[in-house]
């Protein structure tokens, strides 16, 4: 290769080496973002990636779950707290949430009611979404904790910034 030539290919390698640098310090739109929220006795952990929210729903205490996502908005028979996951700001949902785990119904002899419940410890409920604009995303949860004999104080609407 000529003297020329060399230089051609060594400038040429540096604004290629430069424009990847440049777009390496940008935030990637499919970056994961998460955010987290303590409340009610739960720790809900949330992440955005691959066009979904996941928010894993941790009780804090052992033999502790929280409700399904199918319980009615006001319970069964006026009982239970249904598991809520949504969004809002720069993002939309864009199908219905699933559970990575599968419901349980508990039954309450003494009040002759049955409500569908997850298993003891963490549930992770996945939402798909779809990002509209740049701006503040931000995850927006509704659950309540119980065990077979105790209910914890329940949570309501509350938001989860994404960074």
């Amino acid at each position: 290769m000529t003297g020329r030539g060399a230089l051609l290919v060594a400038a040429l390698a540096g604004v290629l080496l430069a424009g990847a640098c440049a777009r390496s310090a940008e935030p990637s739109p499919a970056a994961e973002r998460s955010g987290r929220l303590e409340a009610g006795g739960v720790t809900v952990e949330a992440v955005l990636a691959d066009g979904q929210v996941r928010a894993t729903f941790r009780p804090q205490r052992p033999g502790f779950h929280v409700y399904s996502i199918d319980l009615p908005p006001d319970g069964v028979q006026g009982l239970g707290i249904p598991t809520v996951v949504a969004v809002r700001g720069s993002l939309d949902a864009i199908g219905t949430p699933s559970a990575d785990k599968p419901v349980n119904e508990l039954r309450i002899e003494e009040l002759n009611v049955t409500l569908p419940v997850y298993p003891d410890g963490p549930v992770t409920v996945t939402l798909p979404i779809r990002s509209t604009a740049d701006g503040p995303a931000e995850v927006v949860v509704t659950y309540g904790a119980c065990s077979a004999s105790t209910c914890l104080p329940p949570v309501r609407e509350r938001v989860i910034a994404l960074a």
